[in-house]
């Protein structure tokens, strides 16, 4: 595990980051939940309940983590993070946004949105973030 561990980089998303992490949220969504749900119901759930959550990345609270791919290049393998805000889940597009602030003296931050690459699962990455 230590050597997958120096392959891998966490860093803060950027709005620039915004394209790929759609196409990773995609395709995590329909790879990794292909057994759980229909066709129908994925295409349902990306872009309201699974999305980017633009918010968390201006919260500076999102995370993506890059690995080495086959090509020694730079891919990105998983996203997640945190909110300090009331909305529970959901990208841009979610029904049940609430974006006023969460009471630290008496609310737990949320833990938001984490997708992993099809190609880098099991291996750890969501528990670096």
């Amino acid at each position: 595990m230590k050597a997958a561990v120096q392959q891998l980089r966490i860093r803060l998303a950027t709005t620039g980051d915004i394209p790929a992490l759609r196409e990773l949220i995609d395709r995590s969504v329909r790879v990794l939940q292909r057994e759980d749900y229909s066709a129908e119901q994925l295409d349902a759930a990306l872009g309201t309940a699974y999305g980017v959550d633009t918010q968390l990345i201006a919260d500076e609270t999102y995370y993506i983590v890059e690995a080495v791919g086959a090509a020694d290049e730079m891919v990105l393998a998983a996203c997640g993070g945190w909110s300090m805000r009331k909305t529970l889940y959901g990208s841009d597009h979610g029904p049940y946004r609430d974006n006023a602030m969460l009471d630290p003296a008496r609310d737990a931050a949320k833990i938001r949105a984490f997708f992993v690459h099809p190609e880098w699962t099991r291996r750890g990455i969501a528990s670096l973030i």
